[in-house]
């Protein structure tokens, strides 16, 4: 999986996040850096074999073929290159924590942002899926709050990652502490008053909890700082149709149709 196929995963996930709710920033006892990270439920090997009877013949020969030259390749670059397709083929195969430990090779090696952020994301869709087991949930868990500290560490001002970041604290809650990440956002809000997604990470936990009068709310303060943002827009055409406002919902509708086209276009 080249580079551009891992920007696109990213991007893709993250409007699969946005769908969730929560938020970050980043916990004080978390400062010293990735050292103090949670120790892993579990590891590559037994994910593997754990994964091998959900494999078809041909993909396990692929694997095979990979991890063998991987081991015995000794240029960085083409070590980047397998890297890349054992991610890239683990995804496929419907084993998002597997491929989210080559990933998290890879960042180790690239050591930015971009890479960090999607060995987080990879780690945080094997988190929502629900046939996953409670240990390997628990490793992606782990795993993902390690990626996004690490990409936090090296753009504090990014809030995308600390948004994500919360995400896991949401979907997999630390035992004791089951309203940390919702906190992290609200903390957010005092900390990125003008930032967009915040707003819409918030209005989504109102939705989900039946509060559609806040989610309404907190989607016109979205679309107030972004007015040409499909997911304040989108959003509050349901909203206030579930509202039974029928005139504002077919406002914000055609307001979300020439947004998304403008999008399309652009994407052109």
């Amino acid at each position: 999986m080249g580079k551009s196929q891992w920007i696109a995963i990213a991007v893709t996930s993250f409007l699969l996040l946005f769908t969730y709710w929560g938020c970050p920033v980043r916990p004080p006892e978390l400062e010293e850096g990735l050292t103090q990270a949670p120790l892993a439920a579990t590891g590559l090997e037994s994910l593997i074999r754990a994964a091998r009877a959900d494999l078809t013949p041909a993909a396990m020969a692929t694997l095979a073929s990979l991890e063998e030259r991987l081991e015995t390749q000794t240029d960085d670059e083409q070590r980047m290159d397998l890297l890349e397709q054992l991610a890239g083929e683990w995804y496929r195969a419907g084993h998002p924590a597997i491929s989210g430990i080559y990933a998290e090779r890879i960042a180790e090696q690239l050591s930015t942002v971009d890479a960090w952020s999607i060995a987080g994301t990879t780690f945080t869709i094997c988190i929502q899926r629900e046939e996953e087991d409670n240990k390997t949930r628990q490793f992606c868990a782990n795993q993902a709050e390690k990626a996004y500290q690490a990409a936090i560490s090296l753009e504090p001002d990014d809030v995308n990652n600390r948004i994500n970041l919360a995400l896991t604290y949401v979907d997999a809650p630390a035992q004791g502490n089951p309203m940390q990440g919702i906190l992290q956002l609200l903390d957010l809000v005092e900390k990125y008053p003008r930032e967009p997604r915040v707003y819409t990470t918030l209005a989504q936990l109102a939705i989900k909890t039946g509060q559609l009068d806040k989610a309404a709310e907190r989607l016109e303060t979205a679309a107030e700082l972004d007015p040409g943002s499909p997911d304040a827009l989108c959003p509050l055409a349901r909203v206030y149709d579930n509202l039974g406002n029928t005139e504002k919902s077919a406002i914000f509708a055609a307001r979300c149709t020439a947004a998304l086209e403008e999008k399309s276009a652009n994407d052109n």
